[in-house]
């Protein structure tokens, strides 16, 4: 069973129960009523598609007049009982409207309170931050249960969850703003490390030598405006690694006959996973450690702690890859253990793929 908050009365009524059907478990009749879900109006034509879980919060409108009788949950809309001077057309569908709520989309009556600053925030925070919301609901599931959220978007769920692109979007975001406070390096590589430390650094250093000579730079001049860009670029361009990983997964899977869009949604879920985990979670953390310990007199070696944070780090993404792999695709657990361990091994040299893109567009867009 599941407990459903309906216009601030709690009630319990079966799993899996789409909007369509507990209207007409409350006896109103479809065309006379609004619901809102979690803040957010539904339209008429998602209630067959929306899936009410356990928790939800819904404010059911009903539109008396013409016959409507409703239930306990009815809700008399004081706009249809005004004049027709009071009738709005709806800005959405374009329908005449009597009451607070367009029954066709949804849409609700605008008024002046609705511009305030109060009211906006109210909406964007609500969206945003309640507990219930999507972005809380799809990260807790990104976190607890690896793969989960890429086997409900394959199989259809997709109305409780954050798109993936949007779960990824958002770990980005995060990674972006908080990289340059955690002080680690992350996924940028200065022009130094490009022409001296990489498979590719003979070649890297020939390009950044006629570059320096097309625009008439010293080396100090290439290497600072090098590094300004690849600074973030590094942190906005990281959607580049998900083809990369989904790539991985494709040949890995390859026996499934999967398409390759399944494969993308899988990696950016994994790529947000990853961002949010590792660099932000474990690094940050890390930093913390660091200011700490010097707060206190404890000096931590560089070196020993990035030994040790690689030491957490690649163990807990194997496992959640096991995970993963075993709840998206099926995988046994020997064939799971397996491409964990590769797909793990592989990250450093996704990650000088990686770099080496950054190499050209830092280089040729600074």
């Amino acid at each position: 069973m599941a407990i459903l908050h309906i216009n601030g009365e709690q009630r319990e009524f079966p799993d899996g129960l789409t909007i369509a059907a507990l209207v007409a478990q409350l006896g109103m009749k479809p065309d006379r009523v609004a619901v809102e879900l979690n803040l957010e109006i539904v339209p008429r034509t998602n209630w067959e598609a929306t899936i009410l879980k356990n928790g939800d919060k819904l404010e059911v409108v009903h539109f008396v007049g013409g016959g409507g009788t409703g239930t306990e949950f009815q809700r008399e809309n004081q706009a249809a009982h005004t004049s027709a001077s009071a009738a709005w057309q709806c800005p959405t569908c374009g329908t005449e409207v009597g009451g607070r709520f367009c029954p066709d989309c949804g849409e609700k009556k605008f008024g002046a309170s609705d511009l305030s600053m109060r009211h906006f925030f109210h909406h964007a925070l609500g969206d945003f931050f309640h507990f219930d919301s999507k972005i809380f609901g799809s990260f807790r599931l990104l976190f607890t249960k690896p793969g989960f959220l890429t086997t409900e978007y394959l199989r259809g769920c997709r109305k409780p969850y954050l798109h993936p692109f949007q779960t990824f979007f958002i770990s980005n975001v995060i990674y972006f703003v908080a990289q340059p406070f955690i002080g680690w390096s992350g996924l940028k590589a200065w022009l130094y490390v490009q022409t001296h430390m990489m498979f590719y650094s003979g070649f890297a250093t020939r390009l950044a030598s006629h570059r320096m000579a097309a625009r008439a730079f010293t080396s100090d001049q290439l290497n600072h405006a090098f590094d300004h860009a690849i600074d973030i670029q590094a942190r906005s361009l990281v959607v580049l690694i998900v083809p990369l990983f989904a790539l991985i997964f494709a040949l890995l899977e390859w026996s499934k006959h999967r398409f390759f869009g399944e494969h993308v949604v899988f990696a950016l879920h994994f790529t947000a996973f990853w961002l949010s985990a590792i660099f932000v979670g474990l690094y940050g953390a890390s930093t913390l450690l660091l200011k700490l310990g010097s707060l206190s007199g404890i000096q931590f070696q560089h070196a020993y702690l990035k030994t040790v944070l690689l030491v957490i780090a690649y163990p807990s993404v194997a496992g959640y890859l096991f995970v993963a792999l075993r709840r998206v695709y099926g995988d046994s657990i020997f064939s799971a253990a397996l491409k964990s361990i590769l797909i793990t091994v592989s990250f450093d040299y996704v990650v000088q793929v990686y770099q080496f893109i950054l190499f050209l567009t830092a280089l040729y867009f600074s």
